[in-house]
């Protein structure tokens, strides 16, 4: 592995002073009419940001799940890389419910992270891929549990599928250990704004792992963290870190290097590399079961097998 150059973070402010871009699209209320989420007396306010790249096939289980939140105050973005199938189509269907949605190229997924996050008004800030979705209550139960406890970032568990959408395994989240590895998965976080505004936030030169960077960041600057022990979100295993898993183990270790820096993140990533491999050996040779009990009952990163 190359050695780490540790590129300071960009914070809000670089955002909000870059120019358009060139042939830049958008639309949403903010748009259309001027208007902008109206309070809610007693309800914090909540930003939802979904960033996409052709996800016609998609994005509009992402979209309705989360129009159908039961919480009642939100404001939803979405940050489109320069579509070119119909994905702009369908996220014009639902344009009078979303607040803002724009439509350029980008830097890659970090830069997508971060537009919304710049452009977002609300107190508490979650993020769900085109590809994922939550389930109806996440909203409400992460903004209760920021509230009771006055803690920073808040997540849960996240339910698993395959590409045709069928449940493959249930990941229990874990974020004492990250300091080992990725232990949260990042479509069931929610994190207060003030948190992006302390630490900065999702460094571009992170392509796959900036979510695992970016949390255990987080982690080290003393934010305070709380676990929710229920589903908040599906995640379709077919994004970018999963199909450049190898890519994605690099950038794991690159964050150790730069947080916990020690030898034995060199070590733990070798490790990877060959579990990886092995992983995927024994799932296309018929003994996922192997795969099933490590996961269940020996690894630190705990998924457990759907019914």
């Amino acid at each position: 592995m190359a050695k780490t150059i540790n590129i300071i973070p960009p914070v809000i402010g670089d955002y909000r002073e870059r120019p358009a871009q060139q042939g830049r699209i958008q639309g949403g209320t903010r748009v259309i009419s001027d208007f902008h989420t109206a309070s809610v007396p007693g309800h914090v306010l909540v930003s939802i940001i979904t960033v996409v790249l052709n996800g016609e096939k998609n994005i509009e289980k992402t979209i309705q799940s989360v129009l159908d939140q039961t919480y009642d105050n939100i404001e939803y973005f979405i940050i489109d890389g320069g579509s070119t199938d119909g994905t702009l189509d369908m996220i014009r269907k639902h344009e009078d419910k979303i607040a803002y949605w724009i439509s350029e190229s980008d830097n890659g997924i970090s830069d997508a992270f971060n537009k919304g996050i710049a452009g977002a008004t609300g107190e508490i800030i979650g993020i769900i891929n085109a590809d994922d979705w939550y389930e109806p209550n996440a909203v409400e139960s992460a903004v209760s549990r920021l509230m009771q406890e006055d803690t920073d970032i808040v997540h849960g568990m996240v339910q698993y599928r395959d590409t045709n959408g069928q449940k493959t395994e249930l990941f229990y989240g874990n974020d004492a250990l990250l300091h080992k590895d990725m232990t949260i998965n990042h479509p069931s976080v929610f994190a207060r704004k003030r948190a992006y505004e302390k630490i900065g936030l999702f460094r571009t030169d992170f392509r796959y792992a900036m979510d695992y960077e970016w949390l255990l960041r987080a982690k080290v600057n003393g934010l305070r963290f709380s676990y929710i022990e229920s589903c908040l979100s599906h995640v379709r295993l077919a994004g970018a870190s999963d199909r450049n898993w190898k890519y994605a183990r690099m950038e794991v270790a690159k964050a150790k290097d730069m947080h916990c820096p020690g030898i034995s993140n060199r070590i733990f990533y070798a490790f990877q590399i060959v579990k990886g491999s092995c992983r995927r050996f024994l799932e296309m040779t018929g003994l996922g079961c192997i795969v099933e009990f490590y996961h269940k009952r020996i690894s630190y990163l705990k998924k457990v097998k759907s019914s």
